[in-house]
């Protein structure tokens, strides 16, 4: 009968304090008196948790918020009243309705006085407002839904203004951004609550922004608030771009469409502020959110095939990616998850994100750091693992002025080294690759007039010295791309040619140009030391590398000089280590008239064990002449079997041969590393001054200077000054011989 008489006091006294006018409430029953009335009320069930939370927001918060009564025990137990109701799995109904309109009228009336209560009640009660809406999100109908938007926005509204006020980091600022965010990604699906779910997000961004300024962001220990908005951010863009199609089906209304643009530009602009307010370091989970957005191939236009969604995504979104790629490009866990995509997914054309990576570098102002350098190199080899992007012609061109216009633009040295190292590589297309790559940045550099004339000699000195590393006559096509920088430094600064000598030779036939008074000049001298069989190891060397540097001048007559020395030339032919002298020797042929041809055709051996290239490319060229005569002398000439299908290639039209090659051949995706590295036969003429006698040197320069005397007419200016050297180092000797004798 007791147990009976308690709860029946129990709810008079509930009754009682529902009956109570507001302005008695203060002067009648304390807050503690009151939240035990309710909440033993919940606990027996003789109340409703929804009525007495109606009754709270009504009547009986507005009686207790002032300066000088505290009821944050009472909004604690107002967020334990209602999750009990959503524990409970009971669908919104009329009541749950009232109580909506009851907090939205108790926040729009009590405002002022709720943030003058203090900020920690403000934090409890917005999270309880947020639970509500958070809970009439999924079930209410369309009469409800404005209610939500209304209290939603002004619960918004008393977060920010809060928060402009606050000057110290809550523990509680966690929790209240994260049910922020659950509302803002439930939101996030209906295209009629766009709006909301960006004010939403505008508002974490503006507490976020503004707590940031009240921690060390240097610290080790990056803040949950801030990894959290930046990770909400993120998925927010990542849902809207991957939600915009739905089997194949656009999602959005096509009017809707530049709105929902719009929204997604916002998105990446509060990305924008939080990074430019000082992040100084970021996580693994902060770096993989940013770059999964970063990377995300429907930020791409040409993920698109409709024109218009096309030029949406290139005006909206393609701009802010580029732009939040240049703001966290530099954090090391950024580029870190880069590479680890590249290089665990390679079944994945990663092209677009690579060039993405060296454009903002390129564009960014601040210096390379080494990490960076070292992200830039793995890019490119990654780009040219195989020969799929250099196989395609926009895509190689693209790389190209990616590369050059990056080497121009930061200065760097490390990423200088790199490429220069990479022209001697032992594959193929490394070294091509990265000489367009420095010709491009050189020529940039040049239109930009940033060569001084100091800069242009030491680069010819220095190529120079690459140039004179490669053996006489290599044919490594590493050296092919220094002669050709070699070449361009040369023309340049204008400078001379050098002294025609077998020393000169590499020099003289990367910066000889087909000139008439040049090729004269060469061919009078290989006229000269041509009137017999060469007995010196330096003149048969010379005499190959006078031949080869007129191949390219076309307009010098070499005629009358094959028709004088055809017996001699037979003989050095016959000679066991020819080869520099025949291949010369036949390329320097196959330019000539074809009586020329035909008269050393004719007096040709037959060798049909020789395998030198040019010898067996000019007899196949005869074979296939339209000179009858050609074809008969040829004839007797047998060419290796193993060549013969690369000459007949040579002589198909362009594009022909694409037809003979098997259609399922993935050409791009073949190997393109040289299987044996490159080895000069034969010895080097380039000999160790150090292990040959003293004597020998003398004799040799007694015999020279006989000979000299005989010839000297036929010397050039450069012959003279090169002479002037000689008798110059003679003088020095004598001299150093004089003094120590005194």
């Amino acid at each position: 009968m007791s147990g009976e008489t308690d709860s029946l006091g129990v709810s008079l006294s509930y009754s009682e304090l529902q009956a109570i006018d507001q302005e008695d409430i203060i002067l009648l029953v304390d807050v503690d008196s009151a939240v035990s009335i309710c909440n033993e009320c919940v606990l027996n069930e003789s109340a409703n948790p929804v009525d007495v939370l109606t009754l709270w927001f009504s009547k009986l918060l507005r009686a207790y918020i002032d300066e000088s009564v505290c009821c944050i025990q009472a909004v604690k137990e107002m967020c334990k009243w209602f999750q009990q109701e959503s524990d409970s799995g009971t669908e919104a109904h009329s009541a749950h309705k009232k109580l909506l309109q009851e907090a939205l009228a108790f926040i729009t009336v009590s405002r002022d006085r709720v943030l003058k209560a203090g900020e920690r009640l403000v934090h409890i009660c917005t999270y309880l407002l947020l639970s509500m809406i958070d809970f009439f999100l999924v079930g209410s109908n369309r009469s409800e839904h404005q209610i939500v938007v209304d209290l939603q926005f002004a619960v918004l509204s008393l977060l920010k203004e809060n928060t402009t006020g606050s000057n110290k980091v809550h523990p509680r600022l966690t929790p209240l951004m994260q049910k922020l965010m659950d509302i803002a990604d439930v939101e996030s699906k209906q295209i009629k609550d766009l709006e909301l779910a960006m004010r939403t997000s505008e508002t974490i961004t503006y507490m976020c922004l503004h707590y940031m300024s009240f921690v060390n962001l240097k610290d080790e220990q990056i803040p949950e608030w801030l990894k959290e908005t930046v990770s909400h951010l993120c998925d927010m863009i990542l849902s809207y771009l991957e939600g915009l199609y739905k089997n194949g089906t656009l999602t959005v209304p096509v009017e809707n469409l530049e709105e929902f643009m719009e929204v997604m530009r916002t998105y990446f602009l509060m990305l924008a502020q939080i990074f430019e307010n000082g992040v100084t370091q970021i996580d693994d989970e902060l770096a993989g959110c940013l770059m999964d957005l970063i990377m995300c191939e429907q930020a791409r236009p040409s993920y698109y095939s409709d024109k218009d969604i096309q030029q949406l995504i290139s005006k909206y979104v393609r701009p802010h990616v580029l732009d939040l790629y240049e703001m966290v490009y530099s954090f090391q866990k950024c580029q870190e998850y880069l590479m680890s995509g590249i290089l665990c997914t390679p079944e994945r054309d990663n092209y677009d994100v690579c060039m993405d990576f060296i454009a903002v570098v390129s564009t960014d102002n601040a210096d390379v750091l080494p990490k960076t350098c070292q992200t830039l190199t793995k890019i490119f080899e990654c780009l040219f693992k195989d020969a799929t992007n250099f196989g395609n012609a926009d895509r190689y061109e693209r790389l190209i002025d990616a590369f050059g216009s990056l080497l121009y633009l930061v200065s760097n040295r490390e990423l200088h080294s790199y490429f220069c190292a990479g022209l001697f590589e032992k594959d193929i297309i490394t070294p091509q690759v990265c000489a367009d790559i420095l010709m491009l940045c050189f020529r940039l550099k040049e239109v930009n007039k940033c060569w001084e004339d100091n800069d242009i000699e030491q680069a010819v000195a220095f190529w120079n010295r690459c140039n004179n590393s490669f053996a006489l006559f290599s044919q490594n096509p590493s050296q092919f791309h220094v002669q050709r920088f070699l070449k361009y430094f040369h023309n340049m600064g204008k400078q001379e040619l050098p002294a025609m000598s077998v020393r000169n030779f590499r020099h003289l036939s990367a910066v000889a140009t087909s000139n008439a008074q040049v090729g004269m000049t060469l061919l009078k001298r290989l006229e000269h030391i041509s009137s017999s069989a060469p007995t010196q190891i330096e003149v048969y060397y010379e005499t190959a590398a006078l031949l080869e540097v007129l191949v390219e001048h076309n307009q010098t007559d070499c005629s009358q000089w094959f028709h004088r020395t055809s017996e001699i030339a037979k003989e050095l032919m016959c000679l066991a280590n020819s080869t520099a002298f025949t291949s010369a020797y036949f390329k320097l042929l196959a330019r000539g008239t074809k009586s020329t041809q035909l008269l050393i055709l004719r007096g040709l051996n037959t060798n049909n064990g020789c395998t030198n290239w040019h010898r067996q490319k000019f007899l196949d060229t005869c074979k296939a002449s339209d000179d009858a005569q050609l074809r008969v002398f040829s004839a007797r000439h047998v060419i290796g079997v193993d060549v013969q299908p690369l000459f007949e290639a040579l002589r198909m039209k362009p594009g022909t041969l694409d037809s003979l090659l098997d259609s399922s051949f993935d050409v791009s995706k073949s190997s393109y590393t040289r299987r044996l590295e490159h080895v000069c036969s034969g010895p080097s003429v380039k000999r160790n001054r150090i292990e040959i006698p003293p004597k020998e040197i003398l004799r040799e320069i007694y015999e020279g200077s006989l000979q000299l005397g005989q010839c000297s007419e036929a010397f050039d200016n450069a012959d003279w000054d090169l002479y002037k050297k000689i008798m110059a180092n003679l003088n020095r000797v004598m001299q150093k011989k004089r003094s120590s004798f005194i």
